[in-house]
């Protein structure tokens, strides 16, 4: 699908939003753009490698290319599309947790669309994808939460890079209930994590054979709690179905005053085949902090994991990422132009086996990531750009070998967003 194309569909729905507010039904559209504008990478054993105008297409993490939201006091419904541009990435191999070559191009995929509805004012069910990210996350990528898993196996297919949906964030369906003031509960059932896009799968919810054991797929509940005084608690517990992962998570965070922080411990619990039982594997204490004042605002995001299996192999690790920002306001024909510097593990990428500092041999996972930049907007369109430069040891983690020296690379990241 060519830009231009997205850009006409954006449009159409603005004016049909237009229609559909003079019957009280309002309607929300936006497309969004990231990737490089150039970059030198360098994989080991190999020559550097330059690329110029380099879109993100990566399923399990980039942002929805164009979502169209509509709702009513009652019901409501969303419609999210990801666009494929690398024609040499058209099909998903979970099995491998990669690409699989062979394609004939570009390819657009319905992705976390849903419908939903209220039986009574404080009963809410969704059909379709029934992901709840409503609990804290950072800000800095907007989508990160504390991984409690081992940092060498952290590949799709195992586990999400990062946990931030609460319950399930397949396919599926959900209901969130409030029954009192400041009281929000959430549950959920799903397809497995890691099942083919755009597919529910061949199994159902709950299945038994003969007198074998049950086999159920994904679930999910959360809860969270606003006491007043700009506190909340949250809590939250994630089952990925039999035999497969599960994650806890419990919260305490503040919000107001020019203030934002939470402390998020994270359990990870994996099926153990060796034993044939599950096992709790690591804690990551999920630390966040962000405070703005005049025209800065300081943020930082800290999860440390630490690691409980006693493998060697399996080290304790922690990845952190900070940034600064001052809003200079009104600069031309931009508004909000605000110069930024971020700085973290290896930020580019969010689910890289490089991309931490483990705490058994810090040398051997050398890894500092900066990259100042600036933020802007134009009407309703926002923009960012920086130079990312990255250091790190060279360092194979299959291998556990290290070469004694460091390497550098570099990329221009931008992203471009209209909101509707």
């Amino acid at each position: 699908m060519k830009i231009k194309s997205k850009l006409a569909i954006c449009v159409s729905f603005a004016l049909l939003a237009g229609n559909l507010q003079t019957f009280g039904i309002t309607m929300k559209a936006r497309a969004i753009l990231t990737g490089n504008l150039a970059e030198e990478t360098q994989k080991k054993g190999s020559d550097k490698k330059y690329e110029f105008f380099k879109l993100n297409s990566k399923p399990q993490k980039d942002d929805d290319g164009l979502v169209i939201e509509v709702s009513d006091a009652n019901w409501g419904g969303r419609l999210a599309l990801w666009y494929q541009f690398d024609a040499s990435m058209n099909k998903l191999d979970h099995t491998k947790a990669t690409y699989a070559e062979g394609s004939d191009g570009t390819r657009l995929n319905f992705r976390r669309t849903n419908l939903w509805f209220k039986l009574f004012p404080t009963l809410k069910f969704t059909v379709g994808y029934v992901g709840n990210d409503q609990l804290y996350k950072e800000r800095i990528d907007d989508w990160k939460v504390g991984n409690p898993f081992k940092y060498d196996t952290r590949a799709w297919k195992e586990h999400p890079g990062y946990a931030n949906n609460s319950d399930v964030d397949e396919m599926g369906l959900s209901v969130e209930s409030r029954p009192m003031d400041g009281l929000i509960l959430t549950a959920a059932i799903a397809r497995k994590w890691g099942q083919e896009v755009g597919t529910f799968g061949s199994k159902a919810f709950w299945t038994k054979n003969g007198d074998g054991d049950p086999e159920y797929c994904a679930w999910g509940a959360s809860a969270r709690y606003y006491p007043g005084h700009n506190l909340c608690f949250q809590a939250a517990y994630r089952d990925n179905g039999t035999k497969d992962f599960k994650i806890a998570r419990c919260a305490i965070g503040y919000e107001g005053n020019g203030i934002y922080a939470f402390a998020q411990p994270c359990f990870g619990i994996d099926w153990d085949r060796t034993e044939n039982k599950y096992e709790l594997s690591g804690i990551c204490f999920d630390l966040y902090g962000e405070y703005t004042f005049d025209s800065w605002t300081f943020l930082a995001h800290v999860p440390v994991t630490l690691r409980l299996t006693g493998d060697d192999g399996d080290p304790s690790y922690l990845e952190y990422l900070v940034q600064a920002k001052y809003n200079l306001g009104k600069f031309g024909n931009m508004e909000d132009f605000t110069p930024n510097i971020k700085v973290g593990t290896r930020i580019h990428d969010g689910d890289q086996k490089e991309a931490f500092i483990r705490f058994d041999d810090f040398s051997k996972t050398l890894n500092f990531d900066i990259t100042p930049g600036v933020e802007f907007s134009v009407a309703s369109c926002e923009f960012s750009i920086g130079f990312e430069m990255l250091f790190h040891s060279d360092y194979a983690v299959e291998s556990g070998k290290y070469s004694g020296h460091e390497k550098f690379e570099w990329r221009v990241p931008f992203s471009a967003e209209i909101k509707l």
